[in-house]
């Protein structure tokens, strides 16, 4: 949802970002399409989502805090700070869930002032009325 937290913000993302274009295997859904898909699978979209980012966590990709995958204690040298404890580790992931909620808050908020402002099925990038049927257009005598 990097930039582009509505859905004609995540369409767009898909026709012109090559990272998108990869994640979206070469498919350019409408907005619609988008829309309609996150919103028949919330529930699994969330959980699936608090997996790609403690995944991407313990692969080093964003830096969120510290993961622990086991509680076995390990004699090292690490700082005894950066150790999670198991209700630390309840927290960071409780804090995750909330800030995921609140993304995916925000993009139905930019969803719905889009709608309003474009109709349910405007993407956003089409043509004021007064210039979508060129017998509407004023004509201009340039002489």
């Amino acid at each position: 949802m990097r930039r582009a937290r509505s859905r004609r913000g995540r369409s767009r993302a898909l026709h012109e970002d090559v990272a998108y274009r990869v994640l979206g295997a070469g498919n350019v859904p409408a907005h619609r399409t988008v829309a309609d898909f996150r919103r028949l699978h919330l529930q699994t979209f969330t959980a699936l989502f608090v997996q790609v980012v403690q995944i991407a966590r313990e692969a080093g990709v964003v830096q969120l805090g510290t993961v622990a995958i086991d509680g076995t204690k390990v004699h090292a040298n690490a700082s005894k700070r950066k150790a999670m404890s198991y209700a630390r580790m309840l927290e960071q992931e409780r804090r995750l869930r909330e800030e995921i909620a609140a993304l995916i808050a925000a993009a139905e908020v930019a969803d719905t002032s889009k709608d309003a402002t474009h109709g349910p099925d405007g993407a956003g990038d089409d043509l004021p009325a007064e210039l979508q049927r060129r017998e509407a257009r004023q004509v201009i005598d340039r002489r």
